[in-house]
């Protein structure tokens, strides 16, 4: 039990042994252990006159032990609880303190209108304003590096001229949510990439999702799948989508914690699977594997066939389709391919360059599908090993199977893209959020 808080000691050496080890504790606020406990103390001057105890005599106060219980300031909450207390309970001054052992000055001050929780501790080595400062300073030399140089804390308090720790800027930046992340991977784009970006959007920021899934008659890209039909090959493919772990300090080197660099090249002993995809209406329209050697020939070949056809089972009755492309010369925009498109009455729906944030195979239908794939092979027996005409199968079973939602939501996702990159000016924006496909 908390001790009163309201004895002023004063004139100790009147006092007995006993008194003044009550009086003691009153005055620091320290808590008395043990099966006694102070019920009563009753000032007359400055002088403990009286007091009252409860549980024992007073012979047995002397071996108790004092614990120091710290000073804390009134917080919010507790400044809410004494208002509700006075207005609503209509409680006295005195009860409200008895209670929630305060003084009644720390009582008055808390039903003060101008009430404000009070700072304690040593003053902020940074102020706002230089912590703005080091912000400024931070991303002018970032902008300034071009991802060519890393800032370091040393490099970025020298530039500032700041006499903190380097550990004082890392925390002041920190609370900014300013911290060392690693750099992003994006295309490269140029000047000329960025205007043709912005122009794409000005005109078509404004289209609505039924627009995209209407007029565009399919969405076509080529992915180069890795066959991984062993156990071993199957367990790399794995590695490769765990971004990270929970762990301890020290942890970092144990098997569970390692996974093969990304960069580094794993051959899974069978031929990668390379496959030319639609998508139109809800659906995967086309998935279409392509043996030999993707060209402005096999590009000829695919748009007089499975383009084509996929077109007109999807659009019966039209004679003219909408095919949205991305600007790859050795096959989409070859000579070859240009002329079969024209053929065929196939009309080429353009994106800008290195812009596959707009187009939905990239940002949808590939990640889909190998998610999938990850996802039936947790549950593989270690020894099973599939042929590479099984692992196609699998690859096209899967991609058949994604929902006509998620298609539709990934075709109508084009509306929100074309509006962040108008608001970025053709620049790159972020894709994912709430919104984003799962």
């Amino acid at each position: 039990m908390y001790c009163s808080p309201l004895v002023h000691v004063g004139q100790m050496h009147r006092c007995s042994s006993v008194t003044m080890l009550i009086a003691l504790a009153h005055a620091f606020r320290i808590r008395m252990c043990g099966n006694t406990y102070l019920s009563d103390v009753w000032l007359i001057g400055s002088e403990v006159a009286s007091f009252k105890l409860s549980g024992c005599s007073a012979k047995s106060l002397l071996p108790l032990q004092l614990v120091m219980v710290c000073r804390k300031p009134l917080e919010a909450r507790e400044v809410a609880i004494i208002r509700r207390m006075k207005r609503v309970l209509k409680l006295p001054i005195t009860k409200i303190a008895s209670v929630l052992d305060r003084n009644k000055t720390s009582i008055y001050k808390a039903l003060e209108k101008g009430w404000k929780q009070s700072k304690r501790g040593r003053p902020a080595a940074l102020t706002r304003m230089d912590v703005t400062h080091l912000v400024r300073t931070l991303k002018a030399m970032q902008q300034k590096a071009k991802a060519r140089q890393e800032i370091t804390l040393a490099m970025l308090k020298k530039r500032a001229k700041c006499k903190v720790s380097g550990r004082c800027i890392r925390e002041a930046l920190k609370k900014r949510n300013i911290k060392f992340r690693k750099m992003r991977s994006k295309p490269l784009l140029t000047k000329a990439d960025q205007r043709a970006r912005f122009k794409f959007a000005q005109h078509f920021r404004l289209k609505s999702t039924a627009w995209w899934q209407k007029n565009i008659h399919l969405h076509i890209d080529v992915k180069n799948f890795p066959a991984y039909i062993h156990a071993q090959a199957r367990d790399i493919a794995a590695m490769r989508t765990v971004r990270g772990a929970y762990r301890q300090l020290g942890q970092g080197l144990d098997e569970a914690y390692v996974v093969l660099p990304k960069e580094l090249r794993y051959n899974p002993g069978a031929k990668s699977v390379k496959v030319l995809a639609g998508v139109a209406v809800g659906r995967v329209r086309m998935w279409h594997v392509l043996e030999q050697k993707w060209s402005g020939r096999a590009a000829a070949a695919v748009y007089a066939g499975p383009v084509i056809n996929a077109l007109q089972r999807t659009w019966p009755g039209k004679r003219v389709f909408h095919v949205l492309e991305d600007n790859d010369p050795t096959g989409f925009k070859s000579g070859r391919g240009e002329a079969a498109k024209k053929t065929a009455g196939i009309k080429a729906f353009v994106i800008p360059k290195r812009s596959p944030d707009l187009n939905v195979c990239d940002y949808a239908l590939w990640s889909a599908v190998n998610r999938k794939m990850r996802r039936q092979e947790l549950s593989f027996p270690r020894a099973k090993r599939e042929a590479r005409s099984e692992y196609v199968l699998r690859l096209r079973r899967a991609a058949q199977s994604l929902s006509r939602s998620f298609v539709e939501r990934s075709i109508g996702d084009m509306k929100r893209r074309c509006q962040l990159l108008y608001a970025r000016r053709g620049g790159l924006f972020e894709e994912g959020g709430r919104r984003c496909m799962s």
